[in-house]
């Protein structure tokens, strides 16, 4: 759970010392006690937690998560998840980099066909160019990862208070 945010999407997975029901009445409880702090919606043992509508931008993260019995043990839980970009902008990311990396390799493929056929053409740029706008976007989603990452801790936070992992101070709880 305390992953450092270095990729787009990072993991986690971390086992808990209680039932899958005990843990999911944990979550719940505290939930209902940061009503307003976040948005959560639970569909059996998936959670997804939200940033709240007035204080979401377009790089807040969401958390997403499951709780699963133990396989060796069921008095114990496995908690497994990731946190990234909510679907629409994971999903606008794909389509730059698949739309740019696509038309910089066919377009330099026919550039680099003309030159091996003796003749110039500047199609040859198109795989450079394609690669330095693939290369701002991720640049852009690394500056907006560090945007969101405030909001990742406290995302991170409830699901600590949850589990036990770590007491909340109440003093962050306001803020």
């Amino acid at each position: 759970m305390d992953s450092s945010i270095t990729h787009i999407r990072p993991r986690f997975a971390f086992t808990v010392n209680y039932p899958v029901d005990e843990a999911l009445e944990r979550i719940q409880k505290v939930i209902e006690e940061h009503e307003g702090e976040l948005v959560a919606n639970v569909l059996d043992y998936h959670i997804l937690m939200d940033i709240p509508a007035k204080e979401r931008h377009y790089w807040s993260p969401q958390l997403n998560f499951r709780l699963e019995a133990d396989e060796d043990d069921e008095s114990k839980t496995q908690v497994k998840g990731l946190i990234g970009p909510r679907p629409a902008v994971w999903t606008m990311f794909m389509f730059f980099y698949f739309s740019f990396g696509v038309a910089g390799f066919f377009v330099s493929s026919y550039g680099f066909s003309k030159w091996m056929l003796g003749e110039f053409s500047h199609w040859i740029w198109g795989l450079p160019v394609a690669a330095l706008i693939m290369a701002t976007a991720y640049k852009a989603g690394k500056m907006g990862e560090s945007l969101g990452a405030d909001q990742i801790e406290q995302l991170k936070d409830f699901v600590r208070e949850a589990l036990e992992l770590k007491k909340r101070p109440k003093e962050a709880a306001v803020a």
